[in-house]
């Protein structure tokens, strides 16, 4: 059974819907896996957006798959595009580019030139005008590039003048053709007739011409290309290019089921164009209906999509009152089996890990732009929501390039679609459905990874927040150097073992230590060295120290410990001497020019209640320094 993977971004957008459903009709017919990685970036999304969703591509294994289609020009971060060109490119799998001609790739595509050019004379020679204005499409697109050319071509040929004047940029959305209107009545140029790239600019110059007062077609013709969905519902009915999208997703397809891989590579076949002239230019059709099938149309889709809604808001508000990601499995649990899938799978990137690196570096700015996550094909997933055929399951981490685990076997013969769980450029994972309605509803799919990511960012930084409260509470109570209590925190913790103290009737014991040769050390071997001393004197106390005694750096070379004891156990000289012994143990493993030691001295607290601490402390850095001077001789 072969295996197909499909690259493509925008499924929000009818032309890339369509592409999927030509696909979803030939694996219905024939069989066969495949594989649609996908994510909702567009040209209109920050670069922030663009590279957490596209890191979905990065888990694509070429090798994994008998074939591959690629939509390059929807893949519109232009490095991005060119790594994945790269990669599979060198992959040395079958490869079909759809739309633009790719190296060592088949291509299938419209033949977009020729299509415009008839547009344009359909417009001059049928309609009479001169006075054309064009909205050009984005300037990666290589379809925009030809049908701009197209346009250009025409004019010249029909000995009408290009005028710069009348020649917008777009960008393929609704908005670029209200712009444009508006700039042409600003100017007070509008024109005889408006050529739009694609039926989104189209529809947005129609709107904006009858806001303004202007008819369409009666004072103005407007035209669109690729004859999706909001053509057909626009009113006037918008003229256009009909690209048979859906046929161009089945023979991509069908070739690769098929064909060899040298027969792929030097594969370049053009799917026909249909004009279409409708109302807006003035060509009214035969036949044409009251409007009432598109409204039942919308009924229909408006009553499909409304239980999706509401069982999908109840999961986001479960999300909201996560504190931890794992907390998501169980409202994820209770929704999926109302979507009829046959498989449905969640995986998670190590988001406590991400947590935890972004806490330590917190306050450097470079290090929190992501930069620990960038090998996102390299990093082991989690899988802990796997639904196939009815039956939930879950595993632990995946291996590197995996993305099932080998028991998972329901997206086998299926059409499944793989989606990035990300908030801006945080990739925390991927989605993968099998195919479903709510798969293929674009606004219902995107609603879901986007809120997917946007709760799982909210958990994260809910978790790092915390995680930085007690970060900063360690730092205003620990010493960065040895981790043990500074002056603060073990203020905090002698209150409580006075109290405990006073409590319990048991008595507390103060040690004062002194670093015997700091100065000398840091003169002779540098502070380096000598922060290795105080590191390791450290060390010994916390190993020589029970539960029942707190140690902290009172400040430069010199330590306090502050134990709790019975009268009679003497427990401070028990102390002393394990302290003692560590640092043996120290001169007898580590090669130093130099004898690791530090002086010690004690003094018991009987009276708890009625003792000041910082006396106390005095009088054991007394006997402290009266040891020191003994050991000097």
């Amino acid at each position: 059974m072969k295996k197909i993977a499909v690259v493509l971004c925008g499924m929000e957008y009818s032309n890339q819907q369509e592409l999927v459903q030509g696909m979803i009709q030939y694996q219905s017919e024939h069989g066969g896996s495949i594989h649609v990685f996908h994510c909702s970036g567009d040209h209109l999304q920050t670069g922030g957006y663009k590279r957490g969703a596209f890191k979905i591509f990065d888990l694509l294994n070429p090798k994994d798959y008998d074939g591959i289609i690629l939509a390059r020009e929807t893949l519109h971060e232009k490095e991005m595009q060119k790594r994945v060109v790269k990669r599979l490119q060198e992959s040395g799998v079958p490869v079909i580019s759809l739309g633009a001609k790719t190296e060592g790739m088949g291509c299938i595509e419209f033949d977009d030139y020729d299509a415009m050019s008839r547009m344009v004379r359909h417009v001059i020679r049928e309609h009479g005008v001169r006075k054309i204005a064009y909205i050009d499409g984005p300037k990666e697109y290589s379809d925009a590039a030809k049908r701009a050319q197209a346009y250009k071509d025409v004019l010249e040929e029909e000995g009408v003048p290009f005028d710069s004047h009348w020649f917008f940029k777009g960008d393929y959305s609704v908005e670029a053709g209200t712009y444009v209107v508006s700039e042409l009545d600003r100017m007070h140029r509008i024109p005889e007739a408006i050529i739009c790239a694609n039926d989104c600019m189209a529809a947005g110059a129609i709107m904006e011409l009858q806001d303004r007062g202007y008819r369409v077609p009666e004072d103005v013709l407007v035209t669109g290309f690729d004859n999706v969905s909001i053509a057909k519902d626009n009113s006037p009915r918008i003229t256009t290019v009909d690209c048979d999208r859906e046929t161009m997703g089945y023979r991509a397809c069908e070739y690769l089921m098929t064909k060899t891989a040298k027969e792929i590579q030097k594969l370049c076949v053009q799917i026909p164009t249909t004009q279409i002239c409708s109302e807006s230019c003035g060509c009214e059709r035969e036949g044409q209906d009251d409007g009432r099938e598109i409204k039942h149309r919308l009924i229909r889709q408006s009553a499909k999509t409304k239980d999706y809604q509401k069982r999908m808001n109840e999961v986001f508000n479960s999300f909201m009152k996560s504190k931890k990601v794992k907390d998501f499995i169980q409202p994820v649990k209770e929704f999926v089996p109302g979507l009829e899938t046959e498989c449905f799978y969640i995986a998670f990137r190590d988001t406590d890990a991400f947590a935890r690196r972004m806490v330590r570096s917190y306050g450097d700015k470079d290090l929190l732009q992501d930069a620990a996550w960038d090998e996102v094909e390299t990093e082991r997933y989690r899988l802990p929501i796997a639904y196939e055929k009815g039956v939930f399951s879950s595993y632990g981490e995946l291996e590197p390039g995996m993305l099932l685990p080998k028991e998972c076997t329901a997206d086998e013969n299926v059409v499944s679609f793989i989606m990035p769980i990300h908030y801006q450029e945080h990739f925390f994972g991927y989605c993968m459905i099998g195919h479903c309605d709510m798969a293929t509803e674009a606004d219902l799919i995107k609603q879901w990874m986007l809120e997917l990511g946007n709760a799982v960012e909210s958990v994260l930084k809910k978790q790092i927040l915390q995680n930085i409260t007690e970060k900063l509470d360690r730092m205003s109570a620990f010493d960065s150097l040895t981790g043990l209590y500074n002056r603060v925190g073990f203020q905090i913790q002698a209150d409580k073992y006075k109290m405990y103290a006073k409590s319990s009737g048991r008595s507390l014991y103060i040690s004062f230590i002194d670093i015997d040769g700091l100065k000398k050390v840091n003169d002779t071997y540098g502070h380096h060295e000598g922060d290795w001393l105080i590191k390791t004197i450290g060390e010994c106390l916390k190993k020589a120290s029970h539960e029942e005694e707190v140690c902290m750096r009172f400040g430069g070379d010199e330590f306090i410990v502050l134990g709790l004891e019975n009268v009679a156990d003497g427990r401070h000289l028990e102390f002393e001497q394990e302290f003692q012994n560590n640092i043996q143990k120290v001169n007898e493993t580590q090669e130093r020019e130099y004898q690791v030691s530090a002086s010690i001295g004690s003094y018991t607290i009987e009276d708890v209640k009625n003792t000041n601490l910082q006396i106390v402390i005095e009088r054991a850095d007394m006997e402290m320094y009266l040891r020191k001077k003994k050991k000097r001789g």
